[in-house]
């Protein structure tokens, strides 16, 4: 980060669907604001490969307008924010 930003992670997990879900399983989606980039990581909670993108925006404040429009959706699809910091 420069001077003047904050990092910024939030963490979403889900119960995983199908047969994992059953057994207990869940999925977990990762954000990270890092000044005016937006990373994303996603993949299955018990594994520490995650698939992720990384998005440039023009602007610290793109980005997490961009985080918070992830985490309302992630959310109106059963994610639950585990925690951010």
């Amino acid at each position: 980060t420069t001077k003047g930003q904050k990092m910024k992670r939030y963490c979403l997990i889900k119960d995983s669907d199908g047969q994992r879900g059953v057994i207990g399983k869940k999925k977990m989606y990762e954000i990270v604001v890092d000044g005016n980039h937006m990373t994303t990581l996603w993949g299955m909670a018990e594994k520490p490969n995650r698939q992720t993108k990384v998005v440039t925006y023009s602007s610290e404040q793109g980005a997490l307008f961009a985080a918070k429009t992830r985490i309302m959706e992630k959310q109106d699809k059963g994610y639950v924010l585990a925690f951010s910091v």
